[in-house]
């Protein structure tokens, strides 16, 4: 686990996801105990810091608590017997936790390097400060306003201005001021009485032939110091301006020894900007070097695998002291001059009667030595027999290749390279700015637009740019030069055209990289016309596939299904195609977004309709297969299943219900998915294509139209629209009743009873659920009468009538069990246990609503999971269980939260208000404000009590 200072406080888990830390207290708590010596700290000295000296009387209770909550974020698996993260030591609390897992620890420590380095090596001096800055997200310790955590910020501030002061001056020392002059701009802008960045900005300005802007820039100091503090430059910015005005030879860049190429770490390129993200990576792949001579980074293009090699080898030579050969293979043509070129990295001559290859063998043998041989992908064969040559003959040599395909030798270990983490969406602002997709495009739009920042304004739409560009490192980049010239909001708009749009604004020296096309290009050149002709059927899917899928798009003039899983898996061999991990260890393909549109560019309009045709025909099949399956025992793996396919099945009823598509096909398949986006909540979804499907039916065709109005009723009533749900529910009923569906008339009813329960006509509602019964019945749907006698007993519950309620619900059971279909099983126990809970039988109501909870957890319906967790924590309240009820309330919390259940989420912080109210009487009346403020919002008033 790794944490973080360096911005907004947070923890990342070992797979790269951020831990939600719970309150600002935890995070302030988390702050106390990282910064500093890390030596134990008192619950007395944690209230002082945590309240600015001024505790409320139950501050030793809420320490307690936030700790408990905070050990509960960072140690899932403790109950496994895993190593606690927080633990208690000589009366305090302390982080158990190594330096390295602290980005402020590690931040200081390649500052010192750094700086020890700018001027006996500014190359090294320079990476190591540009690693450092990366390390930062936003101001230090953001979102802790306690006056220990501003101190802490402050010095750790202090100490990035001072880094990026060393780092100006190695770059200068290297001659990149043309690279610093609009980083200083920005720091004197933001640091007018720093002499020492004006003095950096001046010589920068001076060596760019900027002499009458690097005078200004002193004036400008000059004047600064004068107004705030009447004070005049010190004697070192004054020598400065003499020498401007002289031209000084001492302001010239300074003559560097030349080295021999290949002979240091300096050999490798030194990327000019900051190496950002991929910690976690970098660590892996130092100890897979250290264990195993070669590795191969692998990967699709532009997806940071060069750039991820230079950092492990640069730090590897640093650590180590081996000598480091970076070797581009980019300008070979296929087969030529791989030893060659590896010779002349390594300032080897051949040696007359000798094979080349001994001879680099001969040369390394007994060194520490780590090869870099990048882009090995069109000269496979080459590479492994010169590689297993050379290590072969030596003792003491690693290599690193990176190429799109493995090289397919003996000893080799792959490290796949996949794109930058994203975060989810619905995720606070301040960890999507700190996931390493929109780090790496910050930091690069800053560049080029001084100030750009994530804010909570725009995260969303910076994410949004990133998912869009699949986190693609080249990408990211590419778009983010693009910020020099248009808005964060134009750019998003063009991405639809991201071939064009991002040609390079910058200029690379790899001719790969100047475009998004010509990167994805030289993969397409090196595919065999099989696979490009795969790769472009392919491109169809707009989500993740499997190989039934794929084959389904042959056709009959398809190759044999043996032949297309070859082809499938030789793509995915050289990372064209991604392979999907999934727990039911069944394969599923995805290609990124940059790679389908530059595939399904190769189609022609007539091919790409076929395809589509293709494509949605087997999804209709998987949707029928599947449905045959929704209301029977074992329903959760086939619910999975559409979830799964749910970006195929939206674009099939697309295409569908678009232009020169097949209607039918998309109504027989919203017949199939209404149970599972009612499941899901995704109403609105629903109702978009059952309203399509009814438009698209007509009213002369009561088979079809019967179960799609059905469908819309029950998706209606789910987001409490009575008035729409009413009048389909009519012509349902109106329409069974004339063709004698005694079902869909059962249905109808049971909707209709709904509304007049909401309405409250009581007595009504009770006829028609009960006539809903016996008819749905009659038309041989246990299942339904399963879930109307459910709706039926609550009814009874809310008039005060124990005994029909309690009767009608076991009848609910009864007729669940019978079917055994989890979503009626659940909602029978679990309105059979807010019935017990009550009467007064608290231990039966127990067992229940905790059985209720397995099922409703096996279709992953979580409106029925939270709602019956607040049966659970009302139910641990009555039988004064504080403790157990606020696992039960938060839990609830966070699954409305989750699923965007605004009157649930009222309901649970209340709940977890009264949970809270005899430890914490701030917090708790700080939980019903809050609820009582979404309730005005949302326009949902309180129960009466």
């Amino acid at each position: 686990m790794a944490f973080r200072l360096l911005g907004p406080v947070s923890a990342v888990d070992a797979t790269g996801v951020t831990v939600a830390l719970g309150s600002s207290r935890q995070r302030a708590l988390l702050a106390c105990l990282l910064v500093g010596d890390r030596v134990p700290v008192t619950v007395a000295q944690l209230i002082d810091l945590l309240w600015d000296f001024r505790p409320p009387p139950t501050a030793a209770t809420m320490v307690h608590a936030a700790v408990a909550g905070l050990r509960k974020a960072l140690e899932p698996a403790h109950c496994r017997g895993d190593a606690r993260v927080v633990v208690t030591r000589d009366g305090g609390y302390v982080m158990q936790v190594s330096p390295d897992q602290i980005d402020a620890v590690r931040f200081e420590r390649l500052l010192a390097r750094g700086r020890q380095a700018v001027r006996a090596d500014p190359g090294r001096g320079h990476r190591l400060l540009g690693e450092a800055l990366g390390l930062w997200t936003g101001p230090a310790l953001a979102g802790v306003e306690q006056v220990f955590g501003r101190t802490a910020a402050g010095r750790l501030d202090g100490l990035r201005l001072e880094c990026a002061e060393f780092k100006a001056e190695a770059g200068l020392e290297l001659g990149l001021h043309y690279e610093a002059v609009s980083e200083l701009e920005t720091l004197v802008a933001r640091n007018p009485l720093r002499e020492r960045l004006s003095g950096l900005l001046m010589v920068a300005l001076y060596r760019c032939g900027r002499q009458s802007d690097a005078l200004a820039t002193y004036a400008n100091l000059r004047r600064s110091l004068a107004a705030e503090l009447g004070l005049e430059p010190g004697p070192e910015v004054r020598r400065l301006e003499m020498a401007l005005l002289r031209q000084s030879a001492e302001l010239d860049l300074p003559v560097r020894p030349v080295t021999r190429p290949g002979r240091s770490p300096a050999a490798l390129p030194i990327p000019l900007g900051a190496f950002v993200g991929r910690g976690r990576e970098q660590s892996e792949l130092a100890a897979l070097l250290a264990r195993h001579r070669m590795v191969t980074l692998t990967g699709a293009g532009g997806t940071g695998k060069t750039r991820l090699a230079i950092e492990v080898t640069r730090r590897l030579a640093d650590h180590s002291g081996a000598e480091a050969f970076f070797v581009d293979l980019t300008p070979l043509a296929a087969g030529a001059g791989v030893e060659e070129t590896v010779a002349a990295a390594l300032d080897v001559r051949t040696e007359p009667g000798q094979e080349l290859v001994a001879t680099i063998a001969a040369a390394l043998d007994g060194r520490d030595s780590v090869i870099l041989l990048d882009n090995c992908e069109h000269l496979l064969d080459r590479c492994a027999t010169l590689v297993s040559a050379v290590l072969s003959r030596t003792g003491r040599v690693r290599v690193l290749a990176t190429s799109r395909e493995p090289l397919g030798m003996p000893g080799e270990h792959l490290h796949p390279v996949r794109p930058l983490l994203l975060a989810v969406p619905d995720e606070p602002w301040d960890r999507i700015a700190a996931c390493e997709a929109v780090r790496l495009f910050v930091s690069r739009a800053a560049a080029v637009r001084p100030g750009f920042a994530v804010t909570p304004h725009n995260a969303r739409l910076v994410l949004e740019v990133c998912a869009r560009l699949d986190g693609l490192p080249l990408a990211l980049e590419l778009a983010a030069a693009r910020m020099a010239s248009m808005s964060l909001r134009d750019l998003a708009a063009r991405l639809d055209d991201r071939f064009r749009l991002l040609a390079a604004a910058a200029r690379p020296v790899d001719p790969r990289h100047r475009s998004l096309a010509a990167t994805v290009g030289w993969s397409y050149e090196l595919l065999a016309a099989p696979e490009r002709a795969l790769l472009a059927r392919i491109a169809v899917f707009p989500g993740t596939f499997d190989l039934a899928a794929a084959q389904a798009l042959d056709g009959d003039e398809g190759p044999a299904r043996s032949d297309g899983l070859l082809t499938l898996s030789r793509l995915v061999a050289c990372s064209t195609v991604q392979l999907e991990e999934e727990p039911d260890d069944e394969p599923r393909y995805r290609l990124l977004e940059t790679t389908r549109q530059f595939a399904r560019d190769k189609l022609e309009t007539p091919e790409i309709a076929r395809l589509q045709s293709r494509h949605a025909h087997h999804y209709l099949a998987v949707a029928e297969q599947v449905e045959a399956h929704l209301f029977c025992a074992g329903a959760g793996p086939w619910l999975a299943r559409l979830h799964r396919e749910r970006v195929n099945l939206l674009a099939a009823l697309a295409w569908a219900f678009g232009p020169g598509g097949d209607p039918d096909v998309g109504t027989r398949m919203v017949g199939c998915l209404w149970h599972y986006w009612d499941l899901r909540g995704a109403r609105s979804e629903g109702l978009q294509w059952v309203h399509t499907a009814l438009d698209a039916v007509g009213t002369e065709t009561p088979v079809q139209r019967l179960p799609l109005l059905s469908a819309g009723a029950l998706l209606h009533i789910g987001c409490a629209d009575f008035d729409a749900t009413a009048e389909l529910a009519g012509e349902q009923l109106i329409l069974a009743r004339r063709t004698g569906q005694r079902m869909w008339e059962g249905d109808a009813l049971s909707m209709t009873a709904t509304i007049a329960w909401a309405r409250g006509r009581f007595d009504r509602a009770q006829q028609l659920y009960e006539d809903a019964v016996i008819a749905t019945l009659a038309g041989g749907s246990v299942w339904r009468a399963a879930m109307a006698e459910a709706q039926l007993a609550r009814l009874h519950r809310d008039r005060n009538e124990p005994d029909a309620a309690r009767a009608v619900a076991l009848q609910s059971l009864a007729h669940a069990r019978q079917v055994g279909e989890e979503l009626a099983h659940g909602l029978a126990l679990d309105v059979l246990a807010s019935i017990e809970h009550r009467w007064g039988a608290v231990a039966e109501a127990r067992r229940l609503v905790e059985e209720a909870l397995v099922h409703y957890r096996l279709v992953d319906y979580r409106e029925g999971e939270a709602s019956a967790l607040h049966l659970a924590g009302r139910i641990a309240l009555g039988a004064g269980e504080p403790a157990r009820a606020r696992v039960a309330f938060e839990h609830s919390l966070m699954l409305c939260k989750q699923i965007g259940h605004r009157a649930g989420t009222a309901v649970a912080m209340e709940g977890l208000a009264d949970a809270t109210a005899a430890a914490d009487g701030v917090e708790a009346d700080r939980l019903r404000a809050a609820a009582s403020r979404l309730r005005v919002e949302i326009g949902v008033p309180a129960p009466v009590s």
